[in-house]
């Protein structure tokens, strides 16, 4: 991609942000929560191996950021596979990423500079593309953000089984039931059926 992107456009700013990764090898899309890191305008991204999107990542090379403020969608990617209507196939310069239909936005990543360890990778991610499809202004919501922190937490519990994780769970779900919309109570509901 030619022209530099200024990530602040599309919501990804200094620090870690939370976004829905798309990948795609093959016939199957994939979905997972991710942070984004950014360090002044580089961006980075680590996963744990094992997971789909791990292995789409050492595979193609290639992953999409999307960004969204949907909390359904976040406990959905987390615990099971999203339906493929919820997936639209992008040709960018004779090259297939595969995207949220819903997303606001997305930018569509080369993975480079790849560091590979004994239970993580770690990417620099170079633009290759980029889609801003609405805008919404939304004030920050803590039941929201306790639904991402949930879904955190719950992944952790699945793969230790210890009960503090329960107990940080059960915290930002009070945080939703008292903050959060119905989406985000509906949300927690299906991330309480999951565990």
């Amino acid at each position: 991609m030619d022209k530099k992107i200024n990530f602040d456009d599309f919501g990804l700013y200094e620090g870690i942000s939370e976004t829905i990764v798309t990948t795609n090898r093959g016939w199957t899309a994939n979905a997972a929560p991710m942070g984004i890191i950014r360090k002044k305008d580089k961006l980075f991204v680590r996963m744990f191996k094992g997971s789909n999107t791990y292995n789409n990542v050492l595979s193609e090379k290639s992953l999409v950021v999307n960004i969204t403020l949907d909390p359904l969608v976040f406990v959905n990617s987390t615990f099971t596979d999203l339906e493929d209507s919820d997936f639209e196939n992008v040709n960018l310069g004779g090259r297939n990423f595969t995207a949220l239909k819903k997303a606001q936005c997305w930018i569509a990543f080369d993975c480079t500079n790849t560091k590979i360890t004994s239970e993580a990778l770690v990417t620099e991610l170079v633009p290759a593309g980029t889609r801003m499809n609405k805008i919404q202004i939304r004030a920050p919501n803590r039941g929201l953000f306790g639904v991402i922190e949930a879904c955190v937490h719950a992944t952790r519990y699945k793969l230790t089984g210890d009960d503090k994780y329960l107990k940080l769970i059960k915290a930002y779900g009070d945080i939703v039931d008292k903050c959060g919309g119905e989406d985000e109570k509906e949300a927690m509901k299906l991330l309480y059926g999951y565990l």
